[in-house]
């Protein structure tokens, strides 16, 4: 069996499209076109008046469907469906897509959908397909690699500006606390020698008040003692 019909849409805009034999594929896919949701992206297999089975891949408001027989299975034609959209959306045909008219991009993709048709259907693009899906996942680990380095580099780059800030808060710190503690140093030193000097004031005149008081005594006791008189009896 082979792929009988496919074509990329956006809703019941075919943008391009390419058919095998004869048949109402198209007629039948523009039906079914209209009713088929965008809202989200999904993958759905309709069976078909003819008798056929109509694979779809909702993503990004485009559908991409083909055609096969009942008997022909679905990873072959959901392989193709996967690779026709890759290749739809490498160039600037996915952008183009949001204006194009009705089979506008078929001069740009007709190609491919026949190449990417007749290979699916003999069988060889089931190994294709399996080795391009093995690419695209070694690309995106390696992607989510180089930008958890990345990351990694921007978080070492903070935590090496942080230091410096620390360092540099650190001296600052040091340097006032000096300034600091000298000050106080001063002031206590003042204030020691402020209070030596009253202490040594207040002794001195504790002195001076002694020594006064005991000049006055000696004194009254030298002039107390030349006014006394002996008196002779006869």
């Amino acid at each position: 069996m082979t792929i009988l019909y496919s074509c990329i849409a956006r809703g019941p805009t075919i943008l391009c499209s390419h058919q095998i034999g004869a048949g109402r594929y198209e007629h039948v896919a523009e039906s079914m076109l209209r009713n088929i949701p965008l809202r989200s992206d999904t993958k759905t297999t309709y069976a078909g008046e003819d008798n056929n089975q109509y694979h779809c891949v909702v993503e990004n408001g485009l559908i991409y469907l083909c055609v096969s027989g009942a008997d022909f299975g679905k990873r072959q034609p959901y392989g193709y469906l996967a690779e026709i959209k890759r290749q739809f959306l490498t160039g600037t045909l996915g952008s183009r897509a949001i204006t194009a008219t009705n089979h506008e991009l078929d001069i740009d993709f007709k190609n491919v959908l026949v190449r990417q048709m007749e290979l699916f259907s003999s069988g060889g693009g089931s190994k294709t397909s399996a080795l391009q899906n093995q690419v695209d996942e070694v690309k995106g680990i390696m992607t989510q690699n180089i930008e958890k380095v990345l990351e990694r580099g921007e978080r070492l780059e903070d935590l090496q500006s942080k230091t410096e800030d620390l360092e540099a808060n650190a001296m600052v710190f040091q340097k006032t606390a000096r300034k600091v503690r000298r000050k106080f140093w001063l002031k206590n030193l003042k204030m020691k020698i402020i209070l030596f000097c009253v202490i040594f004031v207040i002794l001195v005149t504790i002195i001076m008040i002694i020594l006064a008081t005991k000049t006055d005594v000696f004194k009254s006791s030298s002039s107390g003692g030349g006014a006394v008189t002996t008196t002779k009896s006869p």
